[in-house]
């Protein structure tokens, strides 16, 4: 079995690679590594004319060239678009290792009778954990007070200066998820240790199940108007671009914090810049931004009610070996006749 792996010079691929020369070490299975110049330090939207990928590096005509030989094709962030597939004949698996694998085209890989497996969850402790940092950073206004200390110095430690930085605490508020998969299930479990109440707009999981985990199901008209903190974890199909515009900006309080861990493109930039202005709501803290890198003029960066942070929910040591695992799990399963347990197109 040939197995070709692309390096996109990630802590992800590193991982895979790793993990593919401990795990299958002995078995009938060339292992060819790919790096085809793909690492170009920044994954951003698919160029206009790419079809059925987005969020990925480097080149798919390149990639096609290098590919007659695979039987396997392992991806991080590689582009595996219709061509690529189409380049491969004798392909038979492709495995990503990413929890939503954007940068494959599903359908092209349906058409062909090739599963596409993924890595959920991969990430989800590692965003789970981000997101409460950037809850607890915005009530404790921790971005006015890192900017006040390293403006005055000394001078931060007096009253009249201390007075600006009155925070909130926890016990007690609302917390509103809207997504109840693996991130929002963790969020909801961190948040309840911090006696933060829980809410969740989901309405493709059972109430049962967001009643069992302490939360409790409702519109997401009630979410947005009965919560402190807005966090969204769900995931970004065209229907939801925008799913947090004026309208759902107008129903919150004006003490209100929104915090995004998931997409970009889930809220409507432009709205949340005249919200946050305006002091409508209180404050946001991004991690994902619907132009990544955004352009140096975007104007989040001139307000001081926006945390920012350059999309860092899985990155961490834990979040590339966990995707690993995952991943050569499968690829086992599939040299040994085994059932597939994360086959996205359904093969």
């Amino acid at each position: 079995m040939r197995l070709y792996l692309v390096d996109d010079q990630t802590l992800t691929a590193r991982a895979l690679r790793r993990e593919l020369a401990s795990t299958l070490a002995g078995r009938p299975v060339s292992v060819t590594v790919l790096h085809a110049g793909l690492g170009n330090g920044g994954a951003g939207l698919a160029p206009v004319g790419v079809e059925g990928v987005r969020e990925f590096y480097g080149s798919p005509a390149e990639l096609a060239g290098k590919l007659a030989g695979a039987e396997i094709l392992v991806v991080h962030k590689a582009p595996v678009t219709e061509e690529v597939i189409a380049s491969a004949p004798g392909l038979r698996l492709i495995a990503c290792a990413r929890a939503h694998p954007v940068n494959v085209d599903v359908r092209a890989a349906l058409k062909r009778g090739i599963p596409v497996v993924h890595a959920p969850g991969r990430a989800a402790d590692s965003t789970a954990d981000l997101t409460m940092a950037l809850l607890l950073f915005l009530a404790r206004n921790m971005g006015e007070t890192c900017r006040l200390v390293s403006n005055l110095g000394a001078g931060a430690w007096q009253y009249d200066c201390r007075s600006r930085l009155e925070g909130v605490e926890l016990a007690g508020k609302v917390l509103g998820i809207i997504g109840f998969g693996q991130v929002g299930r963790r969020v909801a479990a961190r948040a309840q240790a911090f006696g933060l109440n829980i809410l969740v707009y989901s309405p493709h999981v059972d109430p049962a199940d967001i009643l069992a985990a302490g939360g409790r199901p409702v519109t997401l008209e009630e979410l947005l108007s009965a919560s402190d903190f807005v966090s969204l974890h769900t995931r970004p199909t065209p229907e939801k671009r925008g799913l947090i515009g004026a309208p759902q900006l107008a129903l919150m309080k004006s003490s209100a914090c929104l915090i995004n861990t998931a997409r970009g493109e889930l809220v409507d930039e432009e709205a949340l810049y005249h919200a946050l202005k305006g002091k409508r709501i209180r404050a946001a803290a991004l991690d994902v931004l619907i132009s990544e890198p955004p352009p140096p003029d975007h104007p989040f960066f001139a307000l001081p009610n926006v945390v920012l942070t350059p999309h860092l929910g899985g990155k961490t040591e834990a979040a590339p070996v966990k995707a690993a695992k995952i991943i050569v799990e499968e690829i086992v399963n599939f040299l040994s006749g085994k059932p597939l347990h994360h086959v996205i197109n359904g093969i």
